[in-house]
């Protein structure tokens, strides 16, 4: 086999375990293995057949436990770790596992990527420090990718939240005006859009758990304030903390709320579109303004050549 092929062959082999290990650890899938064995451990249950149950587990599963034996958990008492917690509660990750989970994943990625750093530069390596080289690089590849996915998320997540606040208060608006207390109405909201797989749906369920194991309304909406990391909650936890605590009518303050939340969605689009007319002259000026240069100056520049042409060589 050639060289070339043997590094599309590694190449195509570091995707499907990268894509491998997303598939594997991602917390939609974990939600749906789990609602799966859950009722595969009933049935077995009803059978009286549960003997088998540690040949179900695949390699993977038990790589991935045997590295979280044995690789330390990140120290979640330094400034690293709670900018680390933080970020992993703004992506979503909201288990206590998630740092050890995201610290496995960061290692295993770290060695992977090395060992295929080695291979491929000794299948096409031209010098001896070649291959050492491309190891170096595969660590840092597998050091950085997660840490890049984990912040990409947390950003998109921020901004679909953001995005679904508005429509979530006036649902809220709709329910509190219908005769329902403010918990009941968060409640109901966040397990429907929770259903319509809407971030903020889990948030709601969240804030509806924390009221009912005891915490108030205040420190119910402060946590949610300091998961999501949002600017717009905090004022509307402010505002709904405020209303609480004066007695006011909460439908009122959550409908003002929700205008400012959607004037405001409003001016940002508005500066979107002024930005934009910036933002368009460097692609124009870089790609296409010299191509337009080429198509109306060009045959000119042909045609003077031509003419001059006779007169150099003379």
């Amino acid at each position: 086999m050639s060289p070339f092929m043997v590094g599309i062959a590694v190449f195509f082999l570091a995707g499907a375990v990268c894509a491998a290990l997303y598939f594997a650890i991602s917390p939609q899938n974990r939600a749906v293995d789990e609602r799966f064995a859950d009722l595969a451990v009933r049935m077995r249950a009803s059978q009286g057949a549960l003997e088998g149950d540690l040949q179900d587990e695949n390699l993977l599963h038990m790589l991935f436990r045997w590295a979280s034996k044995r690789i330390p958990p990140p120290n979640l008492e330094t400034p690293t770790g709670e900018k680390l917690q933080q970020t992993l509660a703004q992506a979503g990750f909201l288990k206590s596992t998630a740092p050890q989970t995201y610290q496995v994943i960061r290692v295993l990625l770290a060695i992977g990527c090395g060992v295929l750093g080695l291979l491929f530069g000794v299948i096409v390596h031209t010098s001896a420090a070649q291959p050492l080289m491309f190891g170096i690089v595969g660590v840092a590849i597998g050091i950085f990718v997660p840490a890049y996915y984990l912040g990409r998320r947390a950003r998109t997540r921020q901004q679909n939240i953001s995005k679904q606040l508005s429509d979530v208060l006036d649902l809220l608006v709709v329910c509190v005006e219908a005769g329902l207390g403010l918990f009941e109405a968060i409640r109901i909201v966040g397990a429907e859009c929770e259903r319509h797989g809407q971030e903020i749906g889990t948030e709601l369920n969240l804030v509806a758990t924390d009221i009912s194991a005891g915490a108030s309304l205040g420190q119910a909406l402060r946590g949610l304030a300091e998961r999501t990391a949002v600017d717009d909650i905090k004022p509307l936890a402010a505002t709904l903390v405020q209303s609480e605590q004066l007695g006011a009518q909460i439908g009122p303050a959550l409908r003002s709320s929700s205008d400012a939340l959607r004037q405001h969605r409003r001016i940002h689009a508005e500066e979107d579109a002024q930005k934009a007319s910036i933002k368009i002259l460097f692609p124009l000026v870089l790609f296409v303004l010299p191509a337009m240069i080429a198509v109306i100056v060009g045959p000119a520049i042909i045609s003077v050549l031509r003419t001059l042409a006779p007169n150099a060589g003379g």
